[in-house]
């Protein structure tokens, strides 16, 4: 119930809305009940209403279509920007189900961007996956993966459709990942991406790169993978050096 006090009403009616979508009582797709309902059953002015709803909406929890009303967004998918982990981990750990929809695998030659990762000769012969990546059966991410020969010789001969390439390589190849330079960035879905993520041509994606390396500091592999920033929302702690903060300036008083 919404009462008068310090919280502003708003910020109750933010909060009792935001409680109803977290409990389940409105899922991802279903329709806010209108501004006038909710004036009515909470008793609020519609500014009240329309702050509350406009506040939901920034965080990315409601969406409006024009002329059909609020409606309640899909969940982002999280991740951990300063962990070390593959796509299927972080789904399962989340509670998403990761799959994928289309796999391709064939040795091509390394360009440019994949030899100078790989540390590999430029046009050397590297195992290349593209995998279609889903999350509760909606494609969210197209993933392409180099991997040096030594790795790709035994990558090739298993089934890479839905398995956790983490797994593979740590449980069955006995390979020790321990690090990853990984950069991530803003990019643009051309037509051929728009239309595998099911996005309008020009829609912005993240796009991530990662190298990863083995306990020895061997590259074992690197992906380019694209990413649906709607659905895509990366957090994580960082914490202020103590040695980088700068020493506050002395007054120095001048005698004259």
């Amino acid at each position: 119930m919404i009462r008068p006090g310090r919280t502003p009403l708003h910020i109750q009616l933010a909060d009792i809305i935001r409680s109803q979508i977290e409990s389940g009582v409105f899922n991802a797709g279903d329709q806010l009940p209108t501004e006038t309902e909710l004036m009515k059953r909470h008793e609020l002015s519609s500014s009240t209403v329309r702050q509350a709803v406009l506040a939901l909406v920034g965080e990315g929890l409601l969406y409006r279509r024009a002329g059909k009303g609020t409606f309640v967004a899909k969940r982002h998918i999280g991740r951990d920007l300063l962990t070390f982990s593959g796509f299927s981990e972080e789904a399962e750990a989340r509670g998403f189900r990761p799959g994928t929809r289309h796999v391709t695998v064939d040795w091509r030659p390394a360009d440019a961007s994949v030899a100078t990762a790989l540390d590999v000769p430029t046009d050397e012969s590297v195992l290349t996956i593209e995998r279609v990546r889903t999350i509760d059966d909606e494609v969210v991410a197209v993933e392409t993966v180099s991997f040096v020969a030594a790795i790709g010789r035994h990558m090739e001969k298993l089934d890479l459709a839905d398995t956790s390439f983490t797994k593979i390589l740590e449980q069955h190849l006995g390979v020790s990942l321990a690090r990853a330079k990984q950069e991530i960035r803003a990019g643009t879905a051309r037509a051929r991406l728009a239309k595998t993520l099911d996005v309008p041509s020009g829609t912005a994606v993240l796009q991530i790169d990662r190298i990863a390396f083995d306990a020895t500091d061997q590259v074992i592999y690197f992906s380019s993978s694209s990413y649906r920033a709607d659905r895509y929302i990366y957090t994580g702690w960082i914490e202020r050096k103590s040695a980088l903060i700068a020493e506050p300036r002395q007054l120095v008083s001048r005698m004259r």
